[in-house]
C-alpha cells in the first residue's frame, strides 16, 4: 500500500492535508482496537485470526477502484489498516509463542516480510503503470490472499493453550468469546509499561514512525511530483528498501552477540530516519537507492530487535498484548507523523517538512538514548 495509496490520493486530490488524512486513516482502528486484537490472538490463535483477517483485507483491497471518492478511500483505508495490523500482531505473536522470542527468528520473520516488500511493490507499481489503479488494487488484492494461504500452514491452537487456571495474572481465564472490547484488557495491557524493556520498545516505536509516516505517505509523493518518476520506479525503490532490509535482518543473530540490543536498537532507529529525511536533497536513481537502501539497514535491524526485546520480557500467553501494545503506538505515530508532514507541507513546503520531521525523530532517539543509560541497569536484568 506505500506505492498504490499516495498515488491513488493523488488520483482524488491535490491537497497535501487531506492526502495526509487519507493516509492517516489506515490507523484510526489499529490505534483504538490493537490491544483487543492482541487479546483475541491469545485467545483463538494467530492461525484463525491471520486468516479471517487477511480475507477482509483482500476483499476491502480490490473495492478502492470501485470507488473512486475521498470518503470511501477514508473507510477503506480504516478497514484494511485494521485487518493488516492485526495480522502483522498475529505474526510477531507466533513468533514469540512459537519461536520463544529468539533474535535469530525474529530475524529470519523480518527477512521473509522484507522479500515480500521488495516484490510486492515493484509489481504493485508495475501493474499501476499497466492497467491503471484496478490493476493495481486487484493485483494487491490477490497478494494478500496468497498471505491467507501461507496462513494455514501454522499449527492449531491446541484447547490446553487456550484456557488458563482460574485468578492467575500470568494465566488469564476468558470470561466471554473473545470478541467483546474488556476495559480491563487494556488496564492490564497497559501496565506492561512499567516494565524497562517494554517501555524502550514503545518509546523506540513511537520514534521510527518518524520515518516511516514520511515514506507511507509523502514519499511516493515528493518522487512523483517533484522527480516525475513513474509508478514502477516509485515501486522499485521502495522494494529495493525493503530487499536490503531482509539481507539486514539476517544479520541480527551474530549482530546481537556483539553489540547490546538496546543500543543497537535506537542507532539503527536513527538510521531509518535520516535514510528517508534525506530524500529532497538526492536526485538520480543511483542516489535514490542508496538512501533508501540506508533506511533498509536500519529498519532491517530495528524491527527484530523490537520484536525480540518485547518478547523475552513477558510471559508466552502475554505475547499478542505485548506486540499489539508495540503496534498500538507504532500506528498512533503513523496517524499523526502524515498529517503533520501534511499540514507542515502546506505553510513551509514538502522538501523542508522532510527535513523538520528528520531533525525532530532524531531528537527524540537522542532524548532516548540519555535514557537508557540512566535506565541501563534494569534493562540488563531482563
Amino acid at each position: 500500500m506505500h506505492v498504490l495509496m499516495p498515488l491513488w490520493a493523488l488520483e482524488l486530490t491535490g491537497s497535501p492535508i487531506i492526502i495526509g488524512i487519507i493516509i492517516s486513516c489506515r490507523q484510526i482502528l489499529p490505534v483504538l482496537l490493537s490491544i483487543h486484537g492482541g487479546v483475541m490472538l491469545d485467545k483463538y490463535g494467530p492461525r484463525k485470526v491471520i486468516i479471517w483477517m487477511g480475507l477482509i483485507g483482500a476483499l476491502c483491497t480490490g473495492m478502492f477502484p470501485v470507488f473512486p471518492f475521498i470518503w470511501a478511500a477514508m473507510v477503506l483505508q480504516i478497514v484494511t489498516g485494521f485487518a493488516e495490523t492485526t495480522n502483522w500482531i498475529g505474526v510477531q505473536s507466533a513468533v514469540g509463542t512459537i519461536l520463544k522470542g529468539a533474535p535469530v527468528y525474529a530475524g529470519r520473520m523480518t527477512a521473509s516480510a522484507r522479500t515480500g516488500g521488495f516484490f510486492g511493490p515493484v509489481l504493485a507499481g508495475l501493474m499501476w503503470e499497466t492497467y491503471g489503479p484496478l490493476g493495481g488494487f486487484v493485483f494487491l488484492s490477490c497478494w494478500l490472499t496468497c498471505g491467507v494461504l501461507a496462513a494455514a500452514f501454522l499449527p492449531r491452537r491446541q484447547k490446553k493453550d487456550v484456557f488458563f487456571r482460574e485468578g492467575s495474572h500470568e494465566n488469564p481465564v476468558w470470561t466471554n468469546n473473545g470478541l467483546m472490547i474488556k476495559i480491563s484488557d487494556y488496564r492490564d495491557t497497559l501496565a506492561l509499561l512499567a516494565t524497562s524493556a517494554i517501555a524502550l520498545v514503545i518509546m523506540a516505536t513511537f520514534m521510527r514512525q518518524t520515518g516511516s509516516g514520511v515514506q507511507s505517505s509523502f514519499y511516493g509523493v515528493w518522487l512523483r511530483q517533484e522527480l516525475g518518476l513513474d509508478g514502477t520506479t516509485i515501486g522499485f525503490l521502495i522494494g529495493f528498501g525493503n530487499l536490503v532490509s531482509a539481507a539486514s535482518a539476517l544479520t541480527i543473530g551474530s549482530l546481537t552477540r556483539h553489540f547490546a540490543d538496546h543500543w543497537l536498537l535506537l542507532w539503527m532507529v536513527g538510521l531509518a530516519i535520516v535514510g528517508v529525511a534525506l530524500t529532497p536533497m538526492l536526485e538520480g536513481l543511483l542516489l535514490l537507492s542508496l538512501a533508501i537502501g540506508l533506511r533498509g539497514v536500519g529498519q532491517g535491524l530495528n524491527l527484530p530487535l523490537m520484536i525480540s526485546i518485547a518478547s523475552r520480557a513477558v510471559a508466552p500467553n502475554l505475547q499478542g498484548r505485548v506486540a499489539a501494545l508495540r503496534i498500538s503506538f507504532n500506528r498512533l505515530g503513523a496517524a499523526l507523523f502524515p498529517i503533520g508532514i501534511g499540514a507542515l507541507a502546506e505553510f513551509i513546503g514538502l522538501e523542508a517538512s522532510f527535513y523538520v520531521i528528520g531533525l525532530f525523530g532524531v531528537f527524540l532517539i537522542s532524548c532516548l538514548a540519555v535514557w537508557v543509560a540512566r535506565t541501563k541497569g534494569k534493562l540488563q536484568e531482563r
